[in-house]
C-alpha cells in the first residue's frame, strides 16, 4: 500500500486518521506542522501528503511554497481544513495542491481521494 504523511496541528484528528489508514493497510508518518511535514517528507519519503492549512510555526501555504521547490515536488498533496474558500483553492491550486477536503469528512471520502490521486 501508499506511504502518507499527515500534516496536522489536532492531534487527535491527526491520530485517527493514521490509525485509520494503517487499518486499511497504508504506511503513515505524522507531523504536527508545516515545518515539521517538511522534516518528515525528506526522511519517510511518502506517495502522498495530507495537510492542514492552518497550523502554526508553518501553515499549509508555507509548506507548500517550500515543497515545490524541494527535490519532492512530484508528491501529490491534499490540503485539509475546515473553512475552504474559494480564494484558498485558488491559492493552493497555484502552489500545486491537487485536491481539497473539507473537515469533518467521512473516512470514505478521504480514502477515495487517496486512491484518486496516487
Amino acid at each position: 500500500m501508499a506511504k502518507i504523511l499527515i500534516i496536522d496541528d489536532e492531534e487527535t484528528l491527526r491520530i485517527t486518521i493514521c490509525e485509520l489508514l494503517s487499518f486499511v493497510g497504508h504506511i503513515v508518518c505524522e507531523a504536527e506542522d508545516g515545518r515539521d511535514g517538511l522534516k518528515k517528507v525528506k526522511e519517510f519519503e511518502p506517495d502522498i501528503i495530507l495537510c492542514d492549512i492552518m497550523m502554526p510555526k508553518l501553515d499549509g501555504y508555507g509548506f507548500m511554497e517550500q515543497h515545490i521547490e524541494s527535490e519532492y515536488a512530484s508528491t501529490p498533496v491534499i490540503f485539509l481544513s475546515a473553512e475552504i474558500e474559494s480564494k484558498d483553492k485558488v491559492i493552493g491550486f497555484s502552489l500545486g495542491v491537487k485536491q481539497f477536503l473539507k473537515k469533518p469528512f467521512v473516512f470514505s471520502e478521504l480514502k477515495d481521494l487517496i486512491e484518486h490521486n496516487l
